[in-house]
């Protein structure tokens, strides 16, 4: 699938069951992704990459809307960059004018599809497996100290093809935040707590920490009002 319009490339995520969150181990506080369960979503497809600065420049060229406020900083203006400092409400006006555009109704994905496009099947830890590795996500460990270009990490790919699910930049999710939603929340297409102060962030960022916050089933949040240079965003859709 292809939004033509943003030459922009969209995964489709069969219908089907996953296992969502960590089991605890003990080497590290886990509470929020706890209980792990099987999860069941219908068929959705969500993007192969971060929406980029230039992606959205089509936005702001085509409503005024106010650009993202680190545009003025040549270390996050780079087009083909994930846009970053976006607020939550940014995200959403930006795919309410793409759904109009195209008579399509995008959308953030859940949290839940999030993490199922990001480890596939098998309960792996980061999108490329088990095991940690530095090489294949832009985090604090990488050293590169900025934002790299959309997709620059091919070989830490998740297992349907999506890319920078570990790190350059966390992704804004629908879903509110809250600490024990795993408890509560159903185990067929969950959308997280009914309201909340944050909204749920996941993936790890050029500054983030990899080996912990980029694992698959991290849980991050962040106020919606808030446009941080560490959150982009990326499209979704139902099928």
């Amino acid at each position: 699938m292809h939004i033509e319009s943003l030459d922009y490339p969209l995964i489709q995520i069969p219908a089907g069951a996953f296992t969502m969150g960590t089991i605890p181990t003990g080497m590290r506080k886990t509470d929020p992704e706890e209980p792990q369960r099987s999860v069941q979503l219908d068929a959705y497809a969500i993007g192969a990459y971060q929406v980029t600065n230039a992606q959205y420049t089509q936005f702001v060229e085509a409503t005024g809307f106010a650009q993202p406020p680190f545009w003025n900083d040549e270390r996050f203006n780079v087009p083909n960059f994930p846009v970053v400092g976006v607020s939550w409400y940014d995200a959403v006006n930006f795919l309410e004018w793409l759904g109009a555009l195209e008579n399509i109704a995008y959308r953030l994905p859940s949290e839940a599809e999030w993490e199922k496009a990001a480890r596939g099947h098998d309960a792996r830890e980061y999108p490329w497996g088990d095991v940690w590795d530095a090489g294949r996500a832009n985090t604090s460990e990488s050293g590169n100290k900025q934002l790299m270009p959309a997709g620059s990490y091919p070989s830490g790919v998740s297992p349907y093809g999506c890319y920078d699910m570990a790190g350059n930049a966390y992704d804004w999710c629908f879903d509110w935040f809250h600490m024990e939603a795993y408890k509560y929340s159903p185990d067929e297409n969950p959308l997280g707590a009914s309201e909340g102060r944050r909204k749920v962030i996941r993936g790890g960022s050029w500054i983030a920490r990899g080996e912990y916050a980029a694992r698959c089933a991290n849980r991050a949040a962040c106020e919606p009002i808030r446009g941080l240079h560490s959150v982009g965003f990326r499209v979704a859709l139902d099928l």
